[in-house]
């Protein structure tokens, strides 16, 4: 199954079980049912346990849903307790890695493998499969599929640059296409601009400004576990090689220099975009796609004419190519337990699923998202996403949009094209900002991926010094990094007392044990 994803489909594209006699299926997951969205959609009239998916599914495979464990507070500790008591819903997410093998070593979930070979469509099989089989690795526990991955694109590992083009506009500069150009970008903007910070920066810059050290070589990625294949073929973790140096000298100079926000270290990055962008002190920032909703949120509170655009990852120097470290994506695992009598079902309902969503006769526009929760996709008891669920619509506007006139040939749009370009024609700017024919996120996407993409070379489950030690491991290089960016200790000889910290700390025993992993898939 790892090597070679499902061969034999015995269920065509279009084609799930429905069941004569019903069923009822209980699920659990890890959801705050007091968050906004889904509070407001409960006021319409869906909530989370009777909305349109789950009378889609009622509809389609003769299967009631029913959330018998959902809790966003002490999600883990709930499973490992009805785990224990023999209290396990018939088909629950894992979210962390290592649980899988717990709850496989415990005998308390079906092993998988055969089920899901016997019962997947040819639908659901392209979408798990979108960027790879090894995905099914990652819910793998001696070698046979005990939990189903729940692919995600893998364009949410992209990093943005996000520039006010007003303002280059009003000062005459061209749009930064090097690391050097974002340093005068973020200088002239300090210097025209009243209480201008210049490029905006948190302490959650690992997770959120990747592109600043991908400029320069570095290689790592927002989840903070890419591991990088060696010229000897062993693998190393990203952070503590040398090409994360050049990154972090740049931000040196840039704090020394003033132009980044001097408390940077104690600011977490929404923070900082409420206290600068959404004020109009700061007109450059690196971030993912989805800050486009930020960015929609702060209109009331922005300049009239701020005019907000992505406009590339920059390089260290002209001509270079930006690799992009990246993930075979997954929203966590789908697990059946043993107490459920019809297992094959929870595949049956994935079949459904990416049917409604992606198949010929697809219903995408009612079911992935509206006008009160862009998350609608999510509001399900099971879920999977095209790897190119983002992409695809930014394509089909591009390709029907004519940049001279402004125009969109609308009889082209289709599925997501039509719904989000209606959503850009309503005014809801984060559309544009993310997915719009121009000057959007995935406009880059589209000029990258996949070409551009350096996927992670170990994405198995931790390892056993992983789960004792890596949270410390993590902290000595953010205290490492922090001192360099501010120019607490030389960046040179720190890092290198840093990778021998951080080798005596595990890290040399985690490196061992990722390589004794690979090593067994990569013969």
């Amino acid at each position: 199954l790892y090597e070679n994803g499902i061969q034999d489909y015995q269920y065509a594209a279009g084609e799930m079980k429905k069941y004569e006699e019903g069923l009822t299926l209980t699920f659990g997951r890890n959801i705050d049912l007091n968050a906004e969205n889904w509070l407001e959609m409960a006021e319409r009239g869906e909530p989370i346990e009777n909305n349109r998916w789950i009378q889609y599914y009622k509809e389609a495979l003769n299967i009631d849903c029913v959330y018998e464990l959902a809790n966003a507070t002490d999600y883990n500790q709930q499973l490992l307790l009805a785990m224990t008591s023999g209290t396990l819903p018939d088909a629950f997410h894992v979210y962390d890695q290592t649980m899988i093998s717990q709850l496989a070593e415990a005998g308390v979930i079906w092993d998988m493998t055969e089920i899901y070979q016997q019962n997947a469509n040819e639908t659901l099989g392209s979408v798990i499969e979108g960027e790879g089989t090894e995905i099914y690795s990652t819910g793998m526990y001696d070698g046979k599929l005990y939990a189903i991955p729940q692919k995600m694109p893998s364009t949410n590992s992209y990093n943005h640059l996000w520039v006010r083009r007003d303002w280059l506009e009003e000062l005459n500069l061209e749009e930064p296409k090097t690391m050097d150009d974002v340093k005068a970008v973020a200088a002239a903007f300090v210097e025209n601009y009243e209480d201008n910070v210049g490029l905006l920066f948190s302490n959650s810059y690992m997770y959120e400004y990747q592109g600043i050290f991908w400029a320069f070589g570095g290689k790592e990625n927002k989840d903070r576990n890419q591991w990088v294949v060696q010229e000897d073929g062993t693998l190393a973790y990203a952070e503590i090689l040398p090409e994360m140096k050049e990154g972090l000298r740049w931000l040196n100079e840039m704090y020394t220099e003033g132009l980044i926000n001097p408390e940077w270290s104690t600011m977490d990055t929404f923070t900082a975009l409420a206290d600068y962008v959404a004020t109009n002190r700061c007109g450059i920032f690196f971030g993912p796609h989805w800050y486009g909703f930020s960015l929609q949120s702060y209109e009331e509170t922005m300049d009239e004419d701020a005019d907000w655009i992505e406009v590339g990852l920059p390089v260290a120097e002209e001509g270079q190519t930006v690799q992009i470290p990246a993930n075979n994506t997954v929203d966590g695992w789908i697990c059946v337990s043993k107490n459920c009598e019809n297992p094959e079902a929870v595949v049956h309902m994935l079949n459904a699923y990416v049917e409604q969503l992606f198949g010929e006769n697809n219903n995408f526009s009612d079911f992935f998202a509206c006008d009160l929760d862009s998350s609608l996709w999510k509001a399900t008891p099971v879920w999977c996403l095209s790897a190119t669920v983002d992409l695809d619509p930014c394509s089909n506007m591009s390709a029907n949009y004519d940049p001279e006139t402004g125009s969109m040939n609308e009889e082209g749009l289709e599925g997501a094209g039509l719904t989000y370009w209606q959503y850009i024609q309503d005014g809801m700017s984060a559309y544009q900002y993310m997915f719009g024919p121009v000057d959007s996120c995935f406009c880059y996407v589209a000029e990258t991926y996949p070409q551009n993409l350096l996927w992670n070379a170990y994405i198995g489950a931790p390892t056993a010094t992983q789960n004792e030690r890596w949270s410390s491991m993590t902290e000595l290089i953010d205290s490492y990094y922090l001192k360099m960016i501010n120019g607490e200790i030389d960046i040179d000889t720190g890092f290198d007392q840093m990778v021998t910290e951080w080798n005596n700390l595990g890290g040399a025993q985690v490196t061992a044990e990722v390589n004794e992993e690979y090593a067994k898939y990569n013969q």
